[in-house]
């Protein structure tokens, strides 16, 4: 299963940060894109964190990772 949606954002960097867009301590206003997907076992979950971290430009990019439980 995957998601894709694109949406306005915006994000301010701390004045120590070396942001990909944007100066340091200014609010940015950027297109997102929102990129959800179903990962079925943890390794592949947090193969897919890194893969996000290691692929995404930002210094810190946003993620949530949620545990479905079947009952």
């Amino acid at each position: 299963m995957l998601l894709v949606s694109h949406r306005d954002g915006a994000f301010r960097p701390g004045e120590l940060a070396n942001p990909h867009i944007g100066k340091p301590s200014e609010l940015e206003e950027v297109q997102e894109t929102r990129v959800e997907t179903l990962c079925i076992g943890e390794d592949v979950a947090r193969n897919a964190v890194k893969a996000l971290k290691e692929a995404h430009p930002y210094e810190t990019p946003s993620y949530e990772v949620y545990r479905l439980e079947d009952f």
